[in-house]
C-alpha cells in the first residue's frame, strides 16, 4: 500500500472525473504519492507521444494479422497482438478473426473520441479504426489541433470538439451526435466501406491512461467492465467508457456482472490465458525521460515489486464501494484480492523485467494455482516480434 501523501480531497474538484477515482487504480496510486498535478502534466504533453505509440502499436497488430492470415506465423495460437477496438486489449493470434468477428461483426468501423478530464473535457484525440472480416485492415488519426474538430453538427451547429462540454458529457447523447458528423468523415475517406457497421467509443482520458498502465490482460478485461458498467455497478454520474450503439454481444455480456464478463472475454480474447502486457519502446522511452517517477511507480513498481494478480484472483477482486459516501471521505479506494502474496512474480517465471516489457504469454488461466514457474512461460514479445519459448 502506498503512504498516501495527497487524499481525494486533493483532486481539484473542476476535474470531470473525479468521482471515477475508485476505478482508476494505478492513476490513484500516482495521485496518493505525488499528487493530481502530476497527472495533469502528463496527459497534456502525451499528445505528441501518442501518434508514434499508437502507430507503433496498430501497424504491428495489422502486420500480425496479415502475416497469420498468410501463414507466415508457424503457430499463432503462441503469439499475442492488441485489438483494433480498443488498442489495449490483448489477443491470441488464432483468436482474433474469429473475436473480432463475433463482438462487431464482418466489416466495421469504430471510432474512439478520447475526452482530456483535465481540460474540462475537450477531445484529447480520435481514433478511427476499421476491421474486415474481423481482420484489422486500416486506422487513422486525429490530434486536438486538427480542422476536422471544427466540423459543425448539420442540425445544432456545434463544432465537433464543443459538443462534450455542449452536451455536458453525456456518452450516448454525444456518441448519437457524433455518428451523425463522423459516418460522414468515414465515408469520405474509406467510400469502399460506406456501409460497414459504424461504432462511436467514448473514453475519458483517464480510464485510457490506466488501462495502458495495466500489465495484466486479465486486470484489463475486468477493467472493460468496470468502465461499461460504471453507471449501474457503481452508481458514477455515467459511463468511463461506452460504445455508441452497443455492439449486441458485449451489452448482453456485460449484464452478466463481472466476473462472468472477465472469464468469457478472457475466453473469447486469450483462450483463457495469462499474458503480461509489455509497453513498446517508444511509451519507455517517453516516460523515462518526461515523467520518471511515474514510470518507477506504475511500471516497475507494479512488475518488481506487487507483482501480477493471478486470473483467479483478478475475477474474486472487491472493487472499494463507491455507493457509501465515506469511502469517498476517507479515501478508501484499495481493491481488495483474496491473497496479494501469492501475487505472480517475474523471478518465479524466470523472466527479467526487460522481458516482461516486451511481453509474457502464459499458460495460466483462472484455473491454475501456484506456485508458478518458468514452465508457465509460452513466449516472451509482441505480433510477429515474438520469441517462442515452449513448441
Amino acid at each position: 500500500m502506498v503512504m498516501a501523501s495527497y487524499t481525494y480531497g486533493d483532486i481539484p474538484d473542476e476535474i470531470v472525473t473525479k468521482v471515477y477515482t475508485p476505478l482508476a487504480k494505478h492513476l490513484w496510486k500516482i495521485h496518493q504519492e505525488y499528487g493530481y498535478g502530476i497527472l495533469k502534466r502528463m496527459i497534456a504533453a502525451s499528445v505528441d507521444y501518442m501518434y508514434p505509440e499508437l502507430k507503433e502499436r496498430l501497424d504491428n497488430t495489422i502486420s500480425a494479422a496479415k502475416d497469420v492470415i498468410e501463414g507466415k506465423i508457424s503457430d499463432p495460437s503462441k503469439i499475442v497482438t492488441y485489438t483494433l477496438f480498443p488498442p489495449v486489449i490483448s489477443i491470441r493470434g488464432d483468436l482474433a478473426q474469429g473475436t473480432n468477428k463475433l463482438l462487431f461483426g464482418e466489416s466495421t468501423d469504430t471510432t474512439f473520441v478520447v475526452l482530456n478530464d483535465a481540460e474540462d473535457g475537450k477531445i484529447f484525440f480520435i481514433l478511427n479504426a476499421h476491421c474486415e472480416d474481423g481482420i484489422p485492415v486500416d486506422w487513422w488519426l486525429v490530434k486536438p489541433d486538427d480542422e476536422l474538430l471544427d466540423r459543425r453538427h448539420m442540425r445544432l451547429g456545434y463544432k465537433i470538439r464543443d459538443l462534450p462540454a455542449k452536451i455536458k458529457f453525456n456518452f450516448t447523447d454525444i456518441g448519437n451526435k457524433l455518428l451523425d458528423i463522423l459516418r460522414d468523415v468515414r465515408n469520405e475517406r474509406a467510400p469502399q466501406w460506406a456501409n460497414s457497421t459504424y461504432i462511436i467509443g467514448m473514453v475519458w482520458g483517464g480510464a485510457m491512461a490506466n488501462m495502458l498502465i495495466e500489465r495484466s490482460s486479465w486486470e484489463a478485461f475486468a477493467g472493460i467492465w468496470d468502465g461499461i458498467s460504471a453507471k449501474k455497478a457503481y452508481g458514477m454520474p455515467d459511463y468511463w467508457f461506452a460504445f455508441v450503439p452497443w455492439p449486441p454481444l458485449i451489452q448482453t455480456m456485460a449484464l452478466m456482472g463481472r466476473k462472468a464478463f472477465a472469464l468469457r472475454l478472457a475466453g473469447l480474447a486469450t483462450g483463457h490465458q495469462l499474458y503480461l502486457q509489455g509497453l513498446e519502446e517508444v511509451g519507455i522511452n517517453w516516460l523515462t525521460t518526461n515523467f520518471p517517477e511515474i514510470w518507477e511507480l506504475a511500471f516497475k513498481k507494479q512488475l518488481l515489486e506487487e507483482g501480477i494478480p493471478p486470473p483467479s484472483q483478478t475475477i474474486e477482486c472487491q472493487l472499494p464501494n463507491t455507493k457509501d459516501k465515506k469511502t469517498f471521505k476517507e479515501s478508501k479506494f484499495d481493491w481488495m484480492y483474496p491473497d496479494p502474496q501469492a501475487f505472480i512474480q517475474l523471478d518465479q517465471l524466470g523472466v527479467t523485467f526487460e522481458d516482461a516489457l516486451q511481453g509474457i504469454f502464459t499458460n495460466i488461466t483462472h484455473e491454475s494455482e501456484g506456485p508458478f514457474s518458468e514452465d508457465n512461460v509460452i513466449s516472451i514479445g509482441l505480433g510477429r516480434n515474438t520469441k517462442i519459448l515452449k513448441e
